[in-house]
């Protein structure tokens, strides 16, 4: 097998790498000081137990976020969404889902305020479907056995 190397001189080349390696940078500031592109965060500082990961744009989450317990294990995911909403899904510790559903993030000018709303389904550790629970503003407005 044959192996070959390609190598940029000068400005051209210190330009390609410093592209690469900012390409993989996590934790990083825009021009207005704003979070942006991917974000890890982690419980001890040799930076060996994730707490959170996921990515920024504008200083706001998007997409695809996971967050880990001290252990190590997966706790919760969050799914964020251009609307102000986000899918959830909560994990017992064997890794099993626990429950799912929506959350909101409303703005009224002067504080945030973050809830739950709409159907949660709520699962057993074994992966049954066992109760779903609705929500409205946060505040938990019905609760019912799932219906096989």
């Amino acid at each position: 097998m044959r192996t070959t190397v390609v190598r940029i001189a000068g400005a051209a080349g210190l330009a390609l790498a410093g592209g690469l390696l900012s390409a993989c940078a996590t934790n990083r500031l825009d021009r207005q000081g704003e979070r942006t592109g991917p974000w890890r965060i982690h419980y001890d500082e040799a930076r060996r137990q994730p707490q959170s990961r996921g990515r920024y744009r504008h200083d706001q989450p998007r997409g695809h976020w996971r967050y880990y317990s001290q252990a190590g294990q997966l706790e919760r995911e969050e799914r964020f969404r251009p609307n102000g909403t986000s899918y959830l899904t909560y994990y017992y510790p064997s890794g099993h889902v626990w429950r799912r559903g929506l959350s909101r993030l409303a703005d009224n000018g002067r504080t945030l305020h973050y809830y739950w709303t709409g159907d949660w389904l709520i699962y057993s550790e074994s992966g049954a479907l066992k109760e779903v629970e609705t929500y409205a503003l946060g505040k938990l407005v019905n609760s019912r056995p799932a219906t096989p």
